[in-house]
């Protein structure tokens, strides 16, 4: 595997974390702050 392969796989793999985290932080933001508007899907 050269260095340019690597690199592309941890980037891609570093985004795939941050929005996996970021939509995690997102739902639970949307659960605990305001259940009630959860189910008119602005």
């Amino acid at each position: 595997m050269n260095i340019y392969t690597y690199t592309i796989l941890t980037y891609a793999l570093t985004a795939v974390i941050s929005f996996a985290v970021v939509g995690i932080i997102v739902l639970v933001g949307k659960i605990t702050s305001k259940p009630a508007d959860l189910e008119k899907e602005e």
